[in-house]
């Protein structure tokens, strides 16, 4: 209690706290155990100041997902204004989310968690809205690679949209089981690989060996017998 009158912060502020907390209560054991006294103690403030911010404990979890839903969308904006071609962003789309999976543990776990609710239609249906846009966003990105000529014509953009969704899920789920050392970051890029391959894509070349050191430019001796 002491430390809610200590900090002082704006109701944005102390929002954005709250669902910090709440996320990490959750990963910690569960939507379903989790209590708002348990987050409440978490944020060292008081149970109805969680409240007076979230009717429920329903509204705060299904915030959580929201807000990783936007921020997912919004980080693959970035890197479509980044992105040379269709084929480099799909590459960097993959690559940003196992750099993300290793530095927000808490996160993924809750998403799954959210998997486990889907009995409830509210969070069912978030899931579901969020799941359809990244098959959007993709699917668009693999419109404008077929567009290009970088995929086959005759590819099936929804088909391959989820396949891509897919990795991700693959590798959501091996770094919570414990099997990120085998889906490493080169793993990954070889599995994007072989799948845009399929789509139509030509193999990306492969990395050119390190070049060895040119040797000084000076006059040879020359023996005389």
């Amino acid at each position: 209690m002491a430390a809610e009158f200590r900090e002082r912060l704006t109701a944005e502020e102390r929002k954005a706290q709250i669902l910090r907390c709440a996320t990490t209560v959750f990963a910690r054991s569960n939507y379903r155990v989790a209590g708002m006294a348990e987050i409440a103690r978490e944020a060292g403030i008081s149970e109805p100041t969680v409240y007076k911010h979230f009717a429920s404990k329903k509204q705060l979890f299904i915030t959580i997902l929201e807000r990783v839903g936007e921020s997912t969308l919004r980080h693959w904006q970035e890197l479509t204004a980044s992105s040379p071609d269709p084929l480099t962003l799909m590459r960097r789309i993959g690559l940003s989310q196992y750099e993300i999976v290793l530095a927000r543990p808490d996160t993924l776990k809750v998403q799954f968690q959210a998997l486990s609710e889907v009995e409830d239609t509210e969070i069912r249906e978030t899931l579901r809205r969020h799941f359809a846009a990244y098959r959007d966003f993709i699917a668009g990105v693999i419109e404008r690679g077929k567009a290009d000529g970088a995929f086959a014509a005759d590819l099936n953009i929804g088909a391959a949209a989820w396949q891509l969704i897919s990795i991700g899920f693959t590798l959501n789920l091996t770094t919570l089981l414990g099997f990120e050392h085998e889906l490493n970051r080169e793993t990954l890029e070889a599995m994007g690989d072989t799948l845009v391959v399929t789509f139509g894509a030509a193999p990306r070349p492969p990395s050119a060996p390190p070049k060895s050191p040119r040797r000084p430019q000076g006059k040879e001796r020359v023996s005389r017998s």
